[in-house]
């Protein structure tokens, strides 16, 4: 007599009723990559405007910019200080923050400059908020409590650091 080797329906069934569970408690984990990917992208750019920041201070301490306005020189562009940092608004130099990070093309300036006060829609003054390019940075409203994927750094006031903060928890 003849054995016959195989899995029977049933066996067969079974299998897939398992990997069907195990994908549908793994599925939401595995999704979610993209929001983590851009809330570490945040956090990254928080990190270098924090260590450009020190640099451009350490640079304008040489050059004896540190008042409550100046500028700097760093790989051959002028930047806005204030009080010895980057200035938030790049007006008179002509380059932004994002040509110093080399971020041009993937974060984009908030387009509402220190128009507003925190809650407004827009940055408060001395305030600018870098997102990614494609969200609607008019949106959020700036404030601690609020949503958002982005940066806001705000201008040193005298004898302390710029504000840097980082949202992440509206990253989608």
């Amino acid at each position: 007599m003849q054995q016959q080797k195989g899995f029977t329906l049933i066996e067969l069934i079974i299998v897939i009723v398992i990997l069907g569970i195990l994908a549908v408690t793994a599925a939401p984990k595995f999704l979610d990559i993209q929001n983590d990917a851009k809330g570490a992208t945040i956090s990254a750019v928080e990190a270098s405007l924090k260590s450009v920041n020190s640099i451009v201070y350490g640079k304008a301490l040489i050059a004896g910019e540190t008042a409550a306005t100046g500028t700097v020189a760093v790989n051959g562009s002028d930047y806005d200080l204030v009080n010895g940092y980057l200035a938030a608004d790049q007006t008179t130099s002509g380059s932004d923050i994002l040509d110093l990070l080399e971020l041009d093309g993937e974060f984009a300036p908030s387009s509402t400059l220190g128009t507003g006060s925190a809650g407004s829609g827009s940055p408060a003054a001395g305030s600018i908020a870098l997102t990614f390019y494609g969200f609607d940075d008019t949106s959020y409203d700036y404030s601690s409590s609020d949503a958002g994927c982005f940066i806001l750094y705000t201008d040193a006031a005298s004898g302390a650091t710029p504000t840097i903060t980082a949202k992440t928890d509206g990253c989608n």
